[in-house]
């Protein structure tokens, strides 16, 4: 059994958003479209044994993607769809001054017009943001770590500004995050790495399901569970 305790100290909250908050992953979908799914399996494959880095499967990825944003968004945007409890989580959040911040290895761009529709107003994004010449795509990444982006930073500083840290994800750009975090709420690859790393997690499925637990911080002082790793 495992507790998370709240102790009045400020909550922030980080999420990924591809495989998280959006369905299906962005970019993904987006190589398999313009460079093949037998070609994104294989950078997939890369990846995972260790062959080359994230940041360098994720620059592959996007390399194949051609088009100017305004294209590429037209066909995107109605294949997305966010989880329709993440909203109302924010919004929650929010007027009970509980900071929210994705945390994203894909494209900053994207991520902000899939997300203008609902107004989620002082929602902080950190993601790589992208350029395009010629129409074709590169991103610049935010850090010179392996991952691009070092999602562990942005909660290695609230900790120092002593906030408890919150952390929901879904897949291997995220343990870095999970591995600093005070509370980990997982999905799919993460749920695995975690307990391969041995790390507490709670699995979960959708935002509502995490709204609960952090009424239940807010009322309570500590959540009690047993983790995906016992």
């Amino acid at each position: 059994m495992n507790t998370f305790n709240f102790q009045n100290q400020p909550i922030a909250v980080f999420s990924d958003f591809d495989g998280t908050i959006a369905h299906p992953d962005t970019i993904n979908f987006l190589t398999e479209i313009h460079g093949g799914l037998e070609f994104r399996r294989k950078i997939s494959r890369r990846i995972r044994s260790g062959e080359i880095t994230l940041r360098q499967g994720i620059s592959a990825e996007i390399s194949t993607i051609k088009g100017s944003l305004n294209e590429v968004l037209e066909f995107l945007i109605p294949q997305v769809r966010i989880d329709k409890h993440f909203p109302l989580f924010v919004n929650w959040c929010l007027k009970n001054d509980i900071p929210v911040t994705i945390l994203s290895a894909g494209i900053k761009e994207v991520i902000e017009q899939i997300l203008a529709p609902h107004n989620l107003n002082n929602l902080q994004l950190r993601a790589n943001s992208l350029e395009i010449v010629n129409g074709c795509w590169t991103l610049n990444f935010l850090d010179e770590s392996p991952w691009g982006h070092d999602k562990s930073t942005a909660l290695i500083k609230a900790k120092s500004e002593g906030y408890k840290t919150v952390f929901l994800g879904d897949g291997l750009s995220d343990l870095r995050a999970a591995e600093k975090a005070d509370l980990v709420f997982s999905k799919r690859e993460l749920t695995k790495l975690c307990q391969e790393n041995s790390l507490p997690c709670i699995p979960f499925e959708n935002f509502s399901q995490i709204n609960i637990q952090i009424k239940q911080l807010l009322m309570k002082g500590t959540i009690k569970y047993s983790s995906s790793t016992e």
